[in-house]
Formats: C-alpha cells, structure tokens, sequence
C-alpha cells in the first residue's frame, strides 16, 4: 500500500474518532440537561420534562456538528495529502 493511501485512511481513522467524540459530548450534554431539569421539576413541583425530546435534539445537533467537524478534519487532511503530492511531482 502506497504512504498516501496510508495516510489518507488514517486521516479517516481521525475523522471517524472526531465524530465519535463530538457525537458523544452532544448527546452527554443532553443527559445533563434532562437530570438537571428533573431536579428542577421536582424541587419546583412542575411536569417532568420530556426525556424522548430533550435527547433527540440533543443527537441531532450532536450528528450535525459532528458531521461538519469530521468533514472539515478529513478534507483538511486529504487537501494536506494532496498538495504534498503534486509539490512532490512537480520539483
């Protein structure tokens, strides 16, 4: 396998890691929110909040910034790849 393909696939590998990672912050935050707005229900004595919702918005924002982040991650690194060969053929 040739080092840019090499490279390239491990610019991927980190793309994958990146999404993973801001997925999982989003929808941990949305954890957070639901148990904070329970204890506040329950100490004020109001509805419950809506976990189904609460979560929901928080896996899609989640998947949407994930997505951007990883795409920008791995295009970076691919036009990184990129210019370096065609530096490399043209010297």
């Amino acid at each position: 396998m040739r080092a840019t393909r090499v490279l390239a696939l491990l610019w991927l590998v980190l793309g994958v890691a990146i999404w993973s990672g801001f997925f999982d912050l989003y929808v941990s935050r949305g954890a957070r929110e639901y148990g904070q707005l329970r204890v506040e229900a329950e100490r004020d004595h109001t509805p419950e909040p809506d976990m189904m919702a609460i979560m929901v918005r928080a896996k899609d924002a989640g998947v949407k910034a994930a997505t951007i982040w990883a795409t920008l991650i791995v295009a970076g690194g691919w036009a990184t790849i990129w210019m370096a060969s065609r530096a490399k053929r043209t010297s």
